[in-house]
């Protein structure tokens, strides 16, 4: 995100020379006819929740319907990585002597990858280099998700349920195997895309530091419908009927539809545009 954001800085550091340029506020301002290109980040998407939604980076292209408004089109990159590591106990340790406090690591890997499109209408307020944006449209996003799960304590003949962290996971839903009486997940996915579709808003400022370029920072919200045609899952364990470690993948959840209105919604960008 910081080489993305110093990316961007730097692209509207290289016009300001052409300050000089300008005769007056008007002509700073984009005018009716002009066509408009904004790239713009969104480092809320990595801070506030693992969204499958927001986009992280997104570009916009605007056409000036008339000096205060324009249409826009923007295609947005989904992408969210967190790595989450816990302590459980170490069950080797505890076997060689029952009052070890010995620690292993157990890890979680969270990515999600995905496109979003919105289309729609904006309107600014003001006269002077600082004007007020607001707009809103339709929304199309599509994402897919894969969980991994590592641990510190293997699965063995003679450890068949071995110790994890308790902050690992929760809500677990494991079907029963023949001859397994204890497993655990090593990968949560989806096969197809998850779909969402609603309408999106957005208010925010943009300042002109030089003719027809701003910087832009606008707060956006989306509310969406959501289907998907079901998540999998794969998991390990130690079978008795066999004698060995075996792995399986499952259905996690069926196919599944509902309306998604949460803080997941909720986006924040900074954006860099252009108007010629």
């Amino acid at each position: 995100m910081k080489h993305i954001l110093t990316i961007l800085t730097a692209i509207a550091l290289c016009s300001l020379p052409f300050t000089a340029q300008a005769q007056s506020e008007e002509d700073y301002l984009p005018k009716a006819g002009d066509l408009g290109l904004s790239v713009s980040a969104n480092p809320i998407s990595q801070i506030i929740s693992t969204s499958s939604t927001q986009p992280l980076v997104s570009i916009a292209g605007k056409y000036m319907v008339s000096d205060k408004s324009a249409l826009f089109l923007n295609v947005g990159w989904i992408y969210n990585y967190n790595h989450y590591n816990y302590y459980a106990n170490d069950d080797a340790a505890l076997y060689l002597d029952p009052f070890s406090r010995a620690k292993v690591i157990d890890t979680r890997e969270d990515q999600i990858t995905g496109l979003n499109v919105s289309f729609g209408g904006e309107r600014r307020i003001g006269k002077g280099k600082v004007q007020g944006v607001f707009g809103g449209g339709i929304m199309y996003a599509f994402s897919y998700y894969d969980t991994r799960y590592s641990y510190g304590n293997a699965i063995t003949s003679i450890n068949q349920q071995p110790s994890i962290s308790d902050d690992l996971y929760s809500d677990i839903y494991n079907p029963d195997v023949p001859g397994v009486s204890y497993q655990r997940y090593l990968s949560e996915f989806n096969t197809t895309p998850t779909h969402y579709i609603g309408l999106t808003g957005y208010a925010g400022v943009e300042w002109f530091v030089a003719p027809k370029v701003s910087v832009g920072a606008k707060l956006y919200l989306t509310a969406a419908y959501r289907f998907s045609s079901g998540d999998y899952y794969t998991a390990e364990g130690y079978n008795y009927l066999t004698g060995q470690v075996e792995e399986w993948t499952e259905l996690l959840r069926p196919s599944s539809h509902g309306f998604r209105f949460n803080r997941d919604n909720v986006g924040m960008d900074i954006s860099f545009n252009f108007y010629f």
